[in-house]
């Protein structure tokens, strides 16, 4: 039987195919390579070998590179796609380790399957400099992507890179890290709030279906942002109490109970009957208020076109004007809280902001001329929250 070192090499390898002359050792037309198990991904790997090498110094070559990976003085996971980094990292933040709330985690999956994995997602990690992603972001700008969601998506890729490189070890550097002050754009709304008085958010509910004016409700009544809003389930509206609980999707300081006024109590009980009717699963306590037919939330990009249509039929935008989104009826609760003499910690409450500060700094302006009294004497005729 003849040894390994003198076992002759197939035909099929002069011709291009890789062939296995000895354990670990393939040879592809005249050049030796060598394989191992890469440690992060578990997958098998070929290191070709520089040309010359004959089989036996092949051999010797394989093992002293597979001391090598075993004891970490070279690492392989370079070759590991951002695409593959990517799973890893929510692979691990599903599991024990993960220390990200399922909001965020669900946010970083969205904005990295759309925005990052398209434009990088088979690129080697150990090959993604600042100029990619320097790259990336013109093109997310091109697309008419807000800048918040821009740099929300470099710091998605952040916490990716940065699972490369602290937990399995396949980088030496984040390179979001090595980008510089004026890459992203700027996350400040390029636009200004729109505050509607009462009157005017009435009108808009009522150009609005039973879908999503409810949700359109929570987010002027209960003072919530849209995403806090589709997270409710019936567990958090108290109809005895008076309450609803409004669940942190922001911050843990943002859970918060607030006043269930009676304009919500009378919007929200009327779409608990219907919900209902369809089917009395549908108002578990744990089921979701506001669902599809298929029990999933109906989205924020569907609530926010909702609002838009209905504002428009509503005659509350004209030609020029700025679109009301689903964050000003959020907004307008805010302004007309301050109209009706409410101070910044009681709005701050009603915002569930963990300082008045930050209630104060954001909505100043409202404070400035006779803006609270024009806002009051709308409020007076339009009766509010009665």
């Amino acid at each position: 039987m003849q040894s390994e070192r003198n076992a002759p090499h197939r035909t099929d390898a002069k011709r291009g195919f890789r062939t296995r002359v000895a354990t670990g050792v393939f040879l592809r037309a005249g050049r030796y390579s060598v394989s191992f198990a890469d440690p992060t991904t578990g997958r098998g790997r070929l290191k070709a070998l520089p040309v010359g090498t004959n089989l036996t110094q092949a051999k010797a070559a394989r093992e002293q590179f597979r001391v090598s990976v075993r004891t970490g003085e070279i690492v392989v996971g370079q070759r590991m796609t951002v695409s593959e980094l990517a799973a890893s990292f929510f692979e691990r933040e599903s599991g024990a380790l993960g220390a990200r709330s399922n909001r965020t985690i669900d946010l970083y999956r969205q904005r990295v399957n759309h925005h990052l994995l398209p434009s990088l997602g088979r690129m080697q990690v150990g090959d993604v400099r600042a100029q990619h992603l320097r790259r990336l972001v013109d093109q997310l700008v091109q697309r008419g992507l807000s800048g918040s969601t821009v740099r929300g998506t470099i710091t998605a890729a952040s916490a990716v890179f940065r699972h490369g490189v602290r937990d399995i070890g396949v980088i030496g550097r984040n390179p979001t890290r090595d980008l510089e002050r004026g890459d992203l754009p700027s996350a400040k709304r390029q636009t200004e709030p729109r505050y509607l008085s009462v009157v005017q958010v009435e009108r808009l509910l009522d150009r609005m279906t039973d879908n999503f004016r409810p949700v359109a409700a929570v987010c002027f009544w209960g003072a919530a942002r849209v995403s806090e809003a589709l997270a409710l389930r019936w567990q958090h509206v108290d109809f005895e109490a008076g309450t609803l609980c409004i669940p942190g999707t922001k911050t843990a300081g943002s859970e918060a109970t607030v006043p269930l006024l009676p304009t919500l109590q009378r919007e929200l009980s009327a779409h608990r009957d219907r919900q209902g009717r369809k089917s009395f699963a549908c108002i578990r306590p744990d089921e979701l208020l506001f669902q599809t037919q298929t029990g999933k939330s109906p989205g924020r990009r569907n609530a926010l076109r909702a609002v838009q249509k209905a504002a428009v039929a509503a005659g509350l935008v004209q030609d020029g004007e700025q679109p009301v989104g689903a964050h000003d009826l959020r907004h307008s609760l805010a302004a007309n809280a301050f109209a009706l003499g409410l101070s910044a910690p009681e709005v701050a409450a009603l915002l569930r902001h963990s300082n008045p500060r930050v209630t104060l700094g954001f909505y100043a302006g409202l404070m400035e001329g006779d803006v609270a009294t024009k806002l009051g004497e709308r409020l007076a005729a339009g009766g509010f929250g009665s």
